[in-house]
């Protein structure tokens, strides 16, 4: 699968298995305002409250999940005394969700761009669409494509679920974004699959926005949809969305990347495999789809069965990883 970004009660978090996989919109997410946002460790500890669980509880899940975090710097991150920082801590944060039954992004899109107060915002440089995505054809969408400079990005968070039969079954996916410019209504949602004999899949806003046109070009695979916030943005600006695919069943999957036409500050990505577990992962970058990849690394699935990838400082590119069944 190439890409860009139901619902049962989860299990308790006492118990080490993953959470619910059908579940975090229904809980009181899709309605709340944007307006408020609380910082990483206000969040950090009312979830772990929320929870009911001690520190050395937490370190017993993470562990778990194959995560190995300090009890002191989960008691700095809990009051704010420090914050994670690097990759690895940054993974640990994507497992902290789970653990605590949130959904993707909840806590690492608090953490935000590194070493930006003070700071002027600079010109986003971008990557042209036609790049990372050749088969979009403006003639044919019958709707014009919002221009790519009028978001920054402050962070993504993608979700891909792969069932029992290496299947891809749901793709959530969390943007923070900041308006470049007054008067920002809305952005673009990308898909595109290899897999041409399988329908596409549904798509569906969920926090802070709602769905607008969606397009399909069945020839080249690739779905276009319109996200619109749910108010309109001045410059600096800032709104959180939360958007899903639903996917049809269709054949193996053998891996998930990210297209950015421009800068991530903050991007986690976490696979969460089905029974069948693939025999080796690999995370890598790409300048666009002709060139070569590079930072190629070994990813090791937890415990859990899944498999996390967390950057800072994403360019303008591709991001993803590939697995081996």
């Amino acid at each position: 699968m190439i890409s860009l970004a139901g619902v049962p009660e989860p299990p308790k978090v006492r118990s080490y298995p993953p959470v619910s996989d059908e579940r975090r919109w229904s809980g009181g997410y899709r309605r709340t305002t944007v307006d408020v946002v609380p910082s990483f460790a206000d969040a950090l500890d009312a979830a772990i409250s929320g929870a009911g669980l001690t520190l050395d509880r937490l370190r017993e899940h993470l562990a778990a999940r194959g995560v190995t975090v300090s009890r002191s710097a989960l008691a700095y991150w809990r009051t704010g005394r420090s914050l994670p920082g690097r990759e690895t801590s940054l993974h640990a944060v994507v497992e902290l969700e789970q653990v605590l039954g949130l959904g993707a992004g909840r806590l690492t899109s608090l953490l935000g761009p590194q070493d930006r107060q003070g700071s002027r915002p600079q010109r986003t440089p971008l990557l042209e669409r036609r790049r990372l995505w050749p088969s979009v054809r403006p003639s044919s969408l019958e709707f014009d494509l919002p221009p790519e400079d009028q978001v920054r990005l402050r962070s993504v968070h993608d979700e891909l679920l792969v069932d029992d039969d290496r299947q891809e079954r749901l793709l959530r996916v969390r943007v923070v974004a900041e308006a470049a410019v007054d008067g920002v209504v809305r952005m673009a949602a990308y898909y595109q699959t290899e897999d041409r004999a399988r329908q596409p899949p549904r798509f569906a806003a969920g926090h802070c926005c709602r769905a607008g046109r969606t397009r399909v070009d069945a020839v080249s695979g690739l779905l276009i949809a319109e996200l619109f916030f749910d108010r309109e943005l001045r410059a600096g600006e800032v709104a959180a969305v939360e958007y899903e695919f639903v996917f049809p069943y269709g054949r193996p999957v053998q891996g998930y990347h990210r297209r950015l036409t421009r800068p991530a500050p903050l991007y986690t990505c976490r696979v969460q495999f089905g029974s069948d577990i693939p025999e080796s992962v690999r995370r890598f970058e790409q300048r666009d789809l002709a060139a070569p990849r590079r930072k190629v690394e070994e990813l090791r699935a937890a415990g859990s069965g899944a498999v996390t990838l967390a950057a800072r400082d994403v360019g303008a590119g591709i991001i993803g990883v590939e697995w081996t069944w």
